[in-house]
C-alpha cells in the first residue's frame, strides 16, 4: 500500500520515507489512520431524516 505516493520529496526534514519504516510501524500507522477516518466519518455522517417511513 503506497499511502504517500512515490518519488515525491518528504515534507518534513529528516522524516523517513514510507517504505523505510519498519513493517510494524507501517501497520500501526495504517490501523490508527483507519480508526481516525472511521471515527470522523461516524461523527460527521448525516443522520437519517425524521419522519421518513419506508413501510409500504
Amino acid at each position: 500500500m503506497d499511502l504517500f505516493g512515490s518519488g515525491l520529496p518528504n515534507g518534513a526534514i529528516g522524516a523517513p520515507a514510507w517504505p523505510e519504516l519498519p513493517a510494524e510501524a507501517r501497520a500501526a500507522l495504517t490501523s490508527l489512520m483507519t480508526e481516525l477516518i472511521l471515527d470522523h466519518a461516524a461523527i460527521t455522517a448525516t443522520p437519517p431524516a425524521k419522519g421518513v417511513d419506508h413501510d409500504l
